[in-house]
């Protein structure tokens, strides 16, 4: 998944919306442990949202998993394949504050992945992306 969010932030299709400022994100395992976390705990309670079951939000997660940042953002999927989670997330609307704008967003410079498979099948999969201080 870290290759498709790297590929989708350099295509040529996207550069309007990035003005070619937008660099491959580099993996930071601490970002990867605070959403592989959030996978697991909506996976295990079988709940989808931002917002945990213990009622935190991605910045608190990002926060107490270390990461010291000025910026960050998370996207939500819960699908059969990663393949279909990217797609879903770049067939939304450009130009807007949502998952493609999360991906695309240049300040954004480092990204953690947690994908988890649920009971049912489903992968739930946190994209946790962070601009550092």
């Amino acid at each position: 998944m870290l290759d498709l969010l790297n590929a989708d932030r350099i295509s040529a299709s996207s550069l309007r919306e990035t003005n070619g400022r937008a660099h491959p994100l580099q993996w930071d395992p601490r970002l990867a442990a605070a959403a592989r976390s959030h996978s697991e705990d909506m996976a295990r309670k079988g709940h989808f949202s931002h917002q945990g079951s213990d009622g935190t939000m991605p910045s608190t997660r990002v926060s107490r998993a270390g990461v010291q940042w000025r910026g960050t953002a998370e996207n939500i999927a819960k699908t059969s394949d990663v393949f279909q989670a990217e797609s879903l997330f770049m067939n939304e609307p450009k130009f807007q504050h949502n998952h493609r704008g999360n991906i695309l967003n240049p300040n954004y410079t480092h990204v953690g992945i947690g994908i988890v498979k649920a009971p049912d099948g489903y992968l739930y999969i946190t994209q946790d992306f962070a601009e550092l201080r």
